[in-house]
């Protein structure tokens, strides 16, 4: 999984390269490939559209690393070992939620930071970063609501189901077969509230808006206020799990 997101990586950050390269040399070509291809155009869509792609990768990682980054305390005793040491609860929980989003942001946010400076340096630098500052703030946003989300969610399900088995089905559940059984229902009932059970959408639906308002001009996303009520509630139903099922763990210990 790993490989692919770094491959993806490789695959934009060469194709920027290159539309740049042709549109110092070629103005014309340069110009007619940046209308054909929107998505490197270092535009905040450009950004946007990587992220997601880079944030699904990540997603499914997650599924198998998040026994390892969590899972093995509750398996192994060493949640009991890190309980017994002067650390609170919060603490503990702080650690492990720091590193999901390390690795959340590794894979999203940095790599995007990193096209950004690419974009901004091929061309006219000053003029490029006064336009599109904003796009910073928006790659900064958007991978925060990532990390912060599928931070507070797989936490909570290794806390309840630290085995392997059942959280990569757990998980596959929540961004695999809820997306799909969300679209049946959405067609079924000609109701578009039922999109909302897909996780992964109302995500790319706020974080779009940290792009402007033209990222998120699609009829495929969920309505914005809709889609931040329901992950608000989901990363707080979340937390309530995580500190309840520590609390209850250290007690029995």
């Amino acid at each position: 999984m790993l490989g692919f997101a770094l491959l993806n990586f490789l695959f934009v950050f060469g194709a920027i390269y290159l539309l740049a390269t042709l549109k110092a040399e070629q103005p014309e070509i340069g110009k007619m490939l940046s209308v054909m291809l929107p998505d490197l155009a270092g535009t905040g869509k450009t950004f946007l559209n990587f992220m997601l792609a880079q944030g699904t990768v990540t997603m499914i990682l997650l599924a198998f690393a998040g026994s390892v980054l969590a899972g093995n305390d509750h398996l192994r005793g060493g949640l009991t070992f890190y309980l017994s040491r002067r650390i609170s609860v919060l603490h503990y929980a702080g650690g492990k939620l720091l590193a999901i989003g390390l690795l959340v942001s590794l894979t999203t946010t940095l790599p995007a930071l990193v096209l950004f400076l690419e974009q901004g340096m091929l061309g006219d630098t000053a003029k490029y970063f006064s336009e599109n500052y904003t796009i910073a703030f928006g790659i900064l946003g958007y991978g925060g609501l990532i990390a912060v989300t599928l931070g507070l969610l797989l936490f909570a399900l290794v806390s309840w189901m630290p085995r392997p088995v059942p959280l990569v089905m757990s998980w596959a559940c929540l961004f695999f077969f809820l997306p799909v059984l969300s679209e049946i229902l959405s067609r079924v009932f000609d109701d578009r509230q039922w999109r909302l059970l897909n996780l992964w959408r109302d995500i790319y639906a706020v974080g779009s808006r940290c792009f402007g308002e033209a990222a998120v001009r699609s009829r495929d996303v969920a309505q914005l206020s809709e889609a931040s009520a329901v992950i608000v509630a989901v990363c707080l139903l979340s937390f309530i799990a995580i500190v309840f099922r520590i609390r209850q763990l250290r007690h029995q210990s």
